[in-house]
């Protein structure tokens, strides 16, 4: 086997100017820890944050690029765990090392085989937005809410926690932007849909919120946008920030939190996953199991080499709602 692999690797944090094309060394594996044959990798919103430097862990540079991703395992460390996956078809998540190179390596718990119906390509969005919306649907359960309110609802992630509200009895309130991202909604079957351009926007939100009795939120925007969506939320209500597409900072009226007892927390999956037992993880892997490529199909937009990352990334940074966009190392 070689030593060296094609990769995209970041070489500053200074979003994609600081992208090369190259080469680098193979990574060797610990005995938890999986090495991949990587068939397919993913665009995702936290890639772009990670790149300038602003998501919640940093790589030692220069790095692999990217977090998820399918593959086959081809080595395996020593450990039970590992072992078991040799010669699997898994997804995987890899923040610590990264997934737009030819070889990538995980740790076993991180990955998940796949079973025969699920395509590479959906293999490649696998993890992060369907295990981020079963945990939305989980989290809002756990709180009593009839409802959830989202925004960036036409995103992969909305499009998902749609057809999941669907299957768990909550109605999903979408937030967006524009009309042909309501369109999209509608079309998978969104019920509930408020434009953030309209004028009407605020009022209509907050009577949808208590027709329907959505006592949770997941914000994905950030910016005046949240203080807004709070603010049309129950009494009592609680707002769970995952996403800073809007920018870093967060405008919020005092009113609702001392007065109306509303409440704003983050939502990061993967610290939410280390709060899980054993059980409830695998219970989770079993419903992506049978769900992810059958009832939930993630759309692909476009797929592109290795060699053209920053293309790629630029076209999914500008045109998010169309679908994922796909690494392949070819």
């Amino acid at each position: 086997m070689a030593q060296t692999m094609k990769a995209a690797l970041i070489k500053t944090y200074n979003g994609v100017s600081g992208i090369e094309f190259g080469e680098t060394v193979i990574p060797q594996i610990d005995s938890n820890e999986v090495l991949i044959k990587v068939h397919a990798a993913s665009i995702n919103p936290a890639d772009i944050l990670f790149l300038s430097g602003n998501y919640g862990i940093k790589r030692a540079l220069p790095s692999v690029g990217g977090m998820e991703g399918c593959g086959t395992v081809i080595a395996t460390g020593n450990s039970l765990v590992a072992r078991m996956l040799k010669g699997k078809r898994v997804a995987f998540v890899s923040e610590v090392y990264g997934s737009w190179s030819e070889y990538t390596k995980a740790s076993a718990m991180t990955c998940m085989v796949l079973p025969d119906h699920v395509t590479d390509e959906q293999g490649a969005v696998f993890f992060v937005n369907p295990a981020s919306a079963m945990a939305m649907v989980k989290i809002a359960k756990q709180h009593k809410s009839k409802a959830i309110v989202q925004t960036a609802g036409a995103s992969a992630l909305g499009r998902i926690l749609v057809q999941l509200g669907k299957e768990n009895g909550l109605a999903v309130i979408s937030v967006v932007r524009k009309d042909e991202h309501a369109q999209l909604l509608r079309e998978i079957g969104g019920q509930h849909i408020v434009n953030s351009s309209s004028p009407a926007f605020a009022d209509e939100l907050k009577r949808k919120t208590h027709d329907l009795g959505a006592t949770v939120c997941f914000d994905a925007v950030g910016g005046d946008l949240t203080g807004t969506v709070l603010s049309a939320l129950p009494d009592g209500s609680t707002l769970f920030q995952y996403g800073l597409l809007g920018g870093s900072t967060t405008t919020i009226n005092a009113d609702d939190l001392v007065f109306r007892r509303k409440r704003i927390t983050g939502f990061w999956a993967s610290d939410w996953v280390k709060t899980q037992s054993i059980f409830e993880l695998l219970s989770l892997q079993g419903s992506m199991k049978k769900s992810v490529g059958s009832q939930i199909q993630t759309e692909i937009s476009q797929t592109f080499s290795l060699r053209q990352t920053v293309d790629a990334i630029e076209q999914y940074a500008a045109n998010m709602t169309s679908g994922k966009v796909l690494l392949l190392p070819v």
